[in-house]
């Protein structure tokens, strides 16, 4: 008998806390807690496959915990590529489906990214995490009403929409807002306005429970959006102590800090790249480096400190200055080294970093990244903003008509230079004639004007268009006795006759002759050749979107460039001859110049013409002639592969600086270099 009540009353407990554990909510735990206890990442998605590790990767610590940070309501992180930026908004969307219910917005760039992002990023990484999968049904599974683009789940949903559809920004209230790649957003979401102000909108009314947060990589000082909003947070930089000396200190690239050596012949050996501290001078080894990255995971603020400037007891303070690190308090916050009061925060957090905090790729790796970009101004553009996460100031064109008529070389279409390794072409149409421009590329990018022709005639006859096909197919001979044909033409198909160059381009899209149409970055960044075509409405035939600002900020770099004067290989160097131009060949090459306009609220970098009415044709051509070269896969390189960096010694042996921090920003180094 007594035996059976004391079972009784065990069961009766054991009920009693079972009922109370299921009414007990789950256990608050901020963003990188829950991720390390509930991530697996997917194979298909992942170098490292697995139970998520945040150690793996230290830097994501300081944004991943900024998530659930008291008082903080926006969050930008202006990162390179390929080290956290995907993963840390897929984290902040999983934690709020299971930690915190919340309606939830992911922005992408194009509708189309949003609904492949969703498909092929985000949905296996819910079915990574089975405490996701358990709330969020799959699209096919049975009785879901689920989508691609459309996730419910217990207290909330999720919807990814792209940036150019202003009607699924602005529709219902949403508490979280993810927005990935915010500088390839249009300018103007369809006369809406800017199209992250439009779809953050959507959580105002939550106030403080709001949080937006955005992360993307920078582009250029003038329009970067990602950059804009950095300089609006409070401007975190991850803090690294030194392995010899302990003093702490942003990594960033610079010749004193990345130093590698040359072996007798001046080619340069990446594999011997070090990080030079700025305290005592000492190279780290990569496996120093790495544990340097590593012990940042143990710091109280995990190596995150605030470093925007701020005014207090009459003074301006910039903590990038400090060099007493107890101006910061264990969280990173500053404080007044007069008074010691905490500097203002108004709940915008804002990080910046660069592939010199990876632990997943090596130094070395970096600095080859760099050796391959040197000296090409496309790469290097892609080097400073995905690689440095820093931005590029944009080169200002100022050459005038009469400094490039000076630079004219004494060569002409008839005997080609020798460097000169392929042609394409680049053709603008008018209603009463063709304009055409033929470039001769050669080994890193360096280029040759052969000819440009003007074919007049009424172009709705056949006439001209046989005209144009003849010199298409003309041969022409270097001076060293090789053959050469154009491999590749884009034909402007803008204006009256578009069905006709696009009837033209179809009879010869087996010899790389292509209609295209040019497209300003007023409705977002754009490259200069598309990966994929478009098909015109009616006939749908094959057009290709031509980024033209794109390709005139590449234009007006290289034309900055001069030739070596001893006739010396001079990359992404742009020749002209001394015949076969006309007279305002030069004034029409020059017609335009960037300015920086505001669209929907902001800045874009757009070339205008700097005279209304004036000819631009020459731009236009050698723009379009770029596009071409854009769609050969050939890549042409001298025997040296490695650019040789200006201002470096030509012997093997490192020479070995020590300087103070920087007074201020990484970007601002870069933009004098890039100039």
């Amino acid at each position: 008998m007594h035996w059976h009540l004391t079972a009784r009353q065990s069961l009766k407990r054991a009920l009693v806390k079972a009922r109370h554990d299921g009414l007990k909510p789950p256990p608050q735990l901020d963003l990188v807690q829950w991720a390390d206890t509930h991530r697996f990442l997917p194979r298909e998605n992942s170098a490292n496959p697995g139970r998520w590790k945040t150690s793996r990767v230290p830097v994501a610590i300081g944004p991943m915990r900024a998530v659930t940070e008291a008082g903080t309501t926006k969050i930008s992180v202006m990162a390179c590529t390929q080290l956290m930026k995907t993963e840390f908004l897929n984290n902040t969307a999983l934690y709020h489906i299971h930690q915190d219910p919340a309606s939830i917005l992911f922005i992408q760039p194009t509708q189309k990214l949003a609904a492949n992002f969703s498909k092929e990023r985000f949905q296996p990484a819910v079915s990574g995490a089975p405490v996701i999968a358990a709330l969020v049904p799959a699209p096919k599974a049975r009785g879901s009403e689920n989508t691609i683009e459309h996730k419910a789940f217990p207290g909330g949903a999720i919807d990814f929409v792209g940036a150019n559809s202003p009607v699924d920004l602005a529709s219902r209230p949403k508490r979280i807002t993810l927005a990935d790649e915010v500088d390839l957003y249009p300018a103007d979401a369809g006369g809406m306005g800017d199209p992250l102000a439009l779809g953050e909108e959507r959580s105002s009314s939550f106030k403080s429970r709001r949080l937006n947060v955005r992360a993307c990589s920078p582009s250029s000082e003038e329009t970067s959006v990602i950059y804009r909003e950095y300089l609006a947070s409070d401007q975190r930089k991850c803090f690294v102590k030194c392995p010899h000396c302990e003093t702490e200190q942003v990594l960033y690239w610079s010749r004193e800090t990345i130093q590698w050596d040359k072996d007798e012949n001046g080619n340069h050996l990446p594999h011997t790249a070090r990080y030079y501290c700025t305290g005592c001078g000492t190279g780290w080894s990569e496996a120093e480096r790495k544990k340097a990255i590593a012990a940042i995971a143990q710091e109280s603020h995990a190596g995150w400190k605030q470093t925007k400037p701020f005014v207090c007891c009459g003074k301006t303070h910039r903590p990038l200055e400090w060099s007493d690190s107890e101006n910061w308090d264990e969280r990173g916050r500053s404080h007044c080294p007069d008074c010691g009061k905490q500097s203002p925060y108004d709940g915008h957090a804002g990080f910046q970093v660069s592939k010199l905090y990876s632990s997943r790729q090596s130094l070395p790796d970096v600095v080859r990244e760099y050796l391959v970009s040197y000296n090409r101004p496309t790469l290097y553009r892609k080097f400073v903003n995905t690689a440095l996460a820093e931005v590029v100031k944009e080169a200002k064109f100022s050459m005038s008509a009469e400094a490039l008529e000076e630079r004219v070389e004494n060569y002409s279409a008839e005997a080609l230079p020798a460097g000169v390794r392929l042609l394409v072409a680049g053709a603008d149409t008018q209603d009463d004639r063709l304009e055409m421009t033929v470039i001769g590329y050669g080994n890193d990018e360096e280029q040759w004007v052969i000819e440009h022709i003007v074919l007049d005639g009424d172009t709705s006859r056949k006439r001209v268009w046989d005209d144009f096909d003849d010199a298409l197919r003309r041969t022409y001979t270097t001076e060293d006795g090789r053959a050469l044909r154009i491999r590749a033409a884009a034909i402007d198909s803008q204006g009256h006759r578009a069905a006709i160059v696009y009837a033209f381009c179809a009879k010869r899209k087996y010899r790389r002759i292509y209609a295209t149409k040019g497209m300003s970055n007023r409705s977002g960044a754009r490259q200069i050749w598309p990966k994929t075509p478009s098909r015109t409405k009616n006939s749908g035939q094959h057009l290709y979107i031509v980024g033209v600002d794109t390709a005139k900020d590449l234009i007006s770099a290289q034309l900055k460039n001069k030739p070596d004067v001893d006739g010396a290989p001079s990359p992404n160097t742009i020749h002209f001859p001394a015949e076969g131009l006309s007279a305002d060949y030069f004034s029409q090459l020059t017609a335009e110049h960037a300015i920086a306009k505001d669209v929907g609220g902001r800045k874009v970098r757009l070339w205008e013409l700097k005279k209304e009415g004036a000819r631009n044709e020459a731009l236009d051509c050698m723009v379009y002639a770029s596009a071409a070269r854009h769609s050969l896969p050939n890549r042409l390189r001298s025997k040296s592969n490695i650019a040789k960096p200006a201002g470096r010694k030509p012997s093997g042996e490192l020479v070995r600086h020590v300087r103070k921090p920087p007074k201020t920003g990484g970007h601002n180094r870069f933009r004098s270099r890039f100039k």
